[in-house]
Order: structure tokens, then C-alpha cells, then sequence
């Protein structure tokens, strides 16, 4: 027995659990809403819950005893209540609750008497005391389709009272047509994908839930489980997420972009298309194509201190995208090569904040680094207003302890900034 809980644009300004609430970006209530119930936003949420989200959890629900909980708010423009009614009527273990107080966590407690009248029809006052699971999902996150099979064997009644945190996810960001800079994303006690079991006793025909608090201290408050074993959740980043709407919408991409930077990189290929059935065309459709250097056949660039391509590349708005992949015969000592690009206007930009350092020789660049013996290079740079591209030059750096291979993808410009 599994419930969930997402709160699906819930306006509730009193809400200790939203940073939009409290941090200053709104100055009333009316603004809150005003936000919140945009068309921009709730089109691109809507986007993500009911095309990326809600397919994923169908296909948990044709294996398991599974409930979702929608909390939405009366005050929902009528076309997004019509656009949720008409999943709820496509998947029927979607519940959708109209909500118009203060939610005081996670939502759990909002729908424990949901819970409570659903788990009575199923069980006599003779039965034993039972576990149940349940966990909260934001309308912008997406879990596998194995997640709910993954969380059955901590469905028992030694781990009522605990919590299991799936620290193992993958992450991209949204751009406007497809999922870009694939990444594995380890992070321990994240809200996605954790889940807690509680308890249903039907003699008393009471469900009990211990309050989580927030996620990051979740094993302060009660025994958690870590299993990083697999990818369990994938997080969508994008330019409209309520944690970062406290800077500009330049910066909120740009430092989106720099935090994928320090995640390994995930090629669409080792993705599993049954895990993940409703994102992986989006993440094949965001991945450059293979760069030919070579006639079809022929071996692979050798990548040497005498080494230096040039692409040109004219763009003046979207994210740069230049990667390529590496192997060795040896393990590499660190920094193998420049990566530098050809940028107009950008001489008063502080070019730290885009990953790049001024270099006399080079220009504007960036190294490629590594000890391993083989892998791959991705840099993403969201040029700011007002800068341009016309080319990258790629150049390998001081003898290598063994000769490096490497395979190019087509550097390009994407958009990313259609949802801000």
C-alpha cells in the first residue's frame, strides 16, 4: 500500500514549506498569487506533471496498490482545474483534493483522512496493524517506473517509524524543446523520491505519520534508510523554479548551469527507456550529434600538445554546448587540454561567473581535466545579453603520460530561457 502527495500550485502564502512565501520576493499575498497562478508558469507546469510526471507514476500504478493525492487550490484558474480533472479521469489513482488552507508540511496530514477511509475498506478490525508508504512528489520531479517495486521491500512493519532517502537520481535542464546537459545526481536525503513507512491500524482505523520536517535533517527526526544503488528520481531543472526566484532569470539559468557543471556526465544512450519512459525522447532529442573529423572508418583524433581544431559557431543569444570523450591508455594527470571560445562583448563580464578564465595567449577559456583513463568533457556557458559566439578552438596542453583519443560532438547553441 503506497500513497503519494504533490502539491500542485497550492496557494498557501502561510506555508513554512515555500521559499517564495518567505524570502522576500513577494511583498503580499496578492503577488504571491499573481506568480503562481501565471499562465506561463502553470503552462510549463502542467507540462512537466501531467506529460512527464504522472506517466511515469501510471506505470507504477499497474503493479502496485497505489494512491496519488493532487492538493490544488479553488483559487486555480478554471482551464488548469479542467487540465487536472481530465488526468484524474485518464488515470484513476490520481485523487485530486481541493485545498484552500495553510499546509502545514508535506501535505500528508491534509490527506490523512483520505488515507484512513481507503484503508479501512480494505482491512477488518481483526487484522493486524499494517505498514503503509507514502512519500511527496513535486510537480516538477519525475521518479522511475520501478521506484514503487525498489520501495516494496522496506514496506514492513520492522521499518515503520523510518524514512528511505533514494539518493541516486539523474538531472537535465528543460530547455525549450528537449532535456540538455544529462547528469547523475547524488544526493543524499533529497526530497525527491524519499519516502517514509508509517502505520494503519485497523482497529482503530488510524493512520499515523510522523512529521519529516525538512529533508536535509530527515535522520534527526527519525532512522533513514540510504540506498544509492540505483537512479531512482530525475530532477528537472529549469528557469521558473520557486528557490531560485529571488535573482534575475539570467542568473537562475546561469546558476542552474554552473551546478550541473560539478555532476559526471550521462549520456542519453545508457539511459534506460523502461525506467524512464515518459523523459527519454526529450533527453535524446538534447543530445548533440556526433562532430565527424575523419573519413567514416577511421580512427579516432589523437588529441597531443600539437593539437588544434577550430569550429566556428555564430550565435548571439542560448547555451553554448561543446563536449567531447576521452581515452587512454594511461590514467591522465589532471588538466589535458584548452578549451577556449571566441566571445564578442564580453569584455565587461565578469567571466568567472561563466566558467571561464581570461588567458593572454588564449583568450577566454576553460581547461578539460581529469585523472582517469577515459571519459567525457562537457562544457555548458549561457552567454549573458548582449554577447556573442563566432568560434571554439579546442588545444591539447603539454605531453600526456599516453596517448588520448578523443570523439567530438557538434558544438551548437540551444535555447534555454523560453520559460522564463
Amino acid at each position: 500500500m503506497f500513497f503519494g502527495v504533490t502539491r500542485y500550485s497550492l496557494f498557501s502564502p502561510g506555508s513554512p514549506s515555500w521559499k517564495t512565501s518567505r524570502s522576500g520576493v513577494f511583498k503580499t499575498p496578492d503577488e504571491y498569487m499573481a506568480y503562481l497562478f501565471s499562465e506561463q508558469r502553470l503552462r510549463m507546469r502542467a507540462d512537466l506533471f501531467f506529460t512527464k510526471s504522472v506517466p511515469a507514476l501510471a506505470a507504477m500504478a499497474k503493479n502496485h496498490d497505489y494512491k496519488h493525492f493532487v492538493l490544488y487550490s479553488e483559487l486555480l484558474p478554471q482551464r488548469h482545474k479542467e487540465l487536472l480533472y481530465a488526468a484524474a479521469s485518464e488515470y484513476p489513482f490520481l485523487i485530486p483534493v481541493e485545498w484552500n488552507k495553510t499546509v502545514r508540511g508535506t501535505g500528508i496530514e491534509e490527506v490523512t483522512p483520505l488515507i484512513e477511509e481507503d484503508l479501512a475498506g480494505k482491512f477488518t478490525a481483526d487484522d493486524d496493524v499494517q505498514p503503509v508508504t507514502w512519500f511527496r512528489l513535486d510537480d516538477d520531479d519525475v521518479l522511475a517506473a520501478d521506484y514503487l517495486t525498489c520501495l516494496e521491500k522496506y514496506r514492513t512493519a520492522n521499518h515503520i517509524g523510518m524514512a528511505i532517502s533514494f539518493g541516486l537520481g539523474l538531472t537535465a535542464y528543460r530547455g525549450e524543446h528537449e532535456l540538455m546537459n544529462l547528469r547523475e545526481f547524488y544526493h543524499p536525503k533529497s526530497a525527491q523520491g524519499m519516502a517514509f513507512v508509517s502505520a494503519f491500524d485497523p482497529r482503530q482505523r488510524r493512520f499515523t505519520a510522523s512529521t519529516p520536517g525538512h529533508h536535509h535533517r530527515v535522520d534527526t527526526v527519525m532512522p533513514t534508510i540510504l540506498d544509492s544503488s540505483d537512479h531512482m528520481f530525475f530532477q528537472i531543472r529549469h528557469g521558473d523554479q520557486d528557490s531560485t526566484l529571488n535573482v534575475t532569470p539570467h542568473e537562475r539559468v546561469a546558476g542552474s548551469l554552473a551546478r550541473l557543471e560539478k555532476l559526471p556526465v550521462v549520456r542519453a544512450a545508457d539511459v534506460s527507456a523502461e525506467k524512464w519512459p515518459s523523459l527519454i525522447d526529450d533527453l535524446v532529442a538534447g543530445e548533440p550529434v556526433v562532430h565527424e573529423l575523419s573519413a567514416p572508418g577511421a580512427e579516432p583524433l589523437q588529441l597531443t600538445e600539437d593539437t588544434v581544431l577550430t569550429f566556428p559557431l555564430q550565435a548571439e543569444a542560448g547555451l553554448i554546448e561543446f563536449e567531447f570523450e576521452f581515452e587512454s591508455a594511461e590514467n591522465l594527470k589532471g588538466g589535458f587540454a584548452e578549451v577556449s571560445y571566441d566571445l564578442q562583448g564580453a569584455d565587461g563580464v565578469d567571466v568567472a561567473t561563466l566558467g571561464l578564465r581570461r588567458n593572454s595567449r588564449l583568450g577566454l577559456s576553460r581547461q578539460a581535466w581529469s585523472r582517469k583513463t577515459k571519459g567525457q568533457v562537457r562544457h555548458s556557458i549561457l552567454m549573458p545579453e548582449g554577447v556573442s559566439i563566432s568560434g571554439i578552438t579546442l588545444r591539447g596542453k603539454n605531453p600526456q603520460p599516453a596517448d588520448v583519443f578523443i570523439r567530438l560532438r557538434e558544438p551548437r547553441v540551444v535555447a534555454v530561457q523560453g520559460d522564463i
